[in-house]
């Protein structure tokens, strides 16, 4: 492993997806104007699948894993594909694109809160300060408004789903690492995908049977297949090769720079608006992350 301190390849290769990512989050919104949520994961899924499995006989790898594997496999695909694609595709359909990546911005919260259960790292005073002030910023970019709080509406929900599939991202992360460890980021992520597809296809395949095909635009395509090669293919396999070489949580710690992008990119692309009480939650939300990754050099060791 790199040490934590030095800018190294892995570092440049995350930047890359995260500006992926980013822009990935504007145009979801601009093809599910054409899409049904379900259809278009479905034919997303599919295609990226097809793409790891086209980028997996490039490099001659094979398929095969252990069979006492094969149950851990399974389970990273129902959690870290059917069930996170799941909530963000429904997730980011209700809400904006600049909440969604806000709320995604959590995701260290979550890791540092895994790792705690399963002994891997201990939480001191500081770290267990960033995570509650991290979720008053979650609070404050659900209010939206003072003294609006109300979670019947549709775009409450939408941000509810964001954080609990963003916990499923953790899950996925967290108990992907002891697999990279005997195999490829790029074979995990194909075997992990194809599983989550299958999954994934049986709740998906009446919409995609009745999606108006002749009717979508060439943009909606563009869009889709867009977030197939790059958010679902390329960014998964940069994302698992970082968490191999240098860890859960210095990797998980570039999902501070979505919000940033994200917002940049709905807003001339989407002309989405966030209000002060939004925007003063992103950076509590980004100090408390900062507080619970890295608040231990100014307020003491782990």
């Amino acid at each position: 492993m790199e040490k934590y301190k030095k800018f190294g390849i892995s570092d440049a290769f995350m930047l890359f997806a995260i500006l992926l990512w980013s822009i990935n989050f504007s145009f979801v919104k601009v093809a599910l104007i054409e899409f049904t949520p379900l259809g278009f994961n479905g034919i997303r899924l599919i295609f990226a699948s097809l793409l790891l499995v086209f980028f997996l006989f490039i490099r001659r790898e094979s398929f095969r894993i252990k069979k006492t594997d094969i149950w851990k496999f399974v389970a990273l695909g129902l959690v870290g594909n059917t069930a996170y694609q799941m909530l963000f595709i429904h997730g980011i359909y209700f809400t904006t694109a600049s909440n969604s990546a806000i709320i995604i911005a959590i995701t260290p919260i979550f890791i540092a809160l895994l790792s705690l259960f399963l002994k891997h790292e201990r939480l001191n005073w500081a770290a267990w300060a960033g995570i509650f002030i991290s979720f008053i910023g979650f609070y404050f970019v659900l209010t939206k408004q003072p003294g609006s709080l109300s979670l019947n509406g549709k775009g409450a929900q939408g941000d509810l789903m964001i954080l609990i599939g963003t916990l499923c991202w953790a899950v996925y992360t967290v108990f992907s690492l002891p697999l990279l460890k005997r195999i490829s980021p790029l074979k995990l992520t194909t075997l992990t995908m194809i599983t989550g597809t299958v999954f994934f296809v049986p709740f998906c395949v009446k919409d995609m049977i009745q999606l108006p095909y002749a009717q979508i635009s060439l943009k909606a395509w563009a869009s889709l297949a867009f977030s197939g090669l790059f958010a679902l293919s390329v960014c998964y396999v940069i994302w698992y090769a970082s968490v191999k070489r240098v860890g859960n949580s210095r990797t998980s710690i570039y999902d501070n720079l979505i919000p940033i992008f994200t917002i940049f990119f709905a807003y001339f692309l989407l002309d989405e608006r966030m209000t002060l009480l939004q925007g003063v939650g992103t950076l509590v939300i980004l100090c408390g992350v900062y507080l619970t990754r890295s608040g231990y050099r100014f307020f003491g060791r782990r």
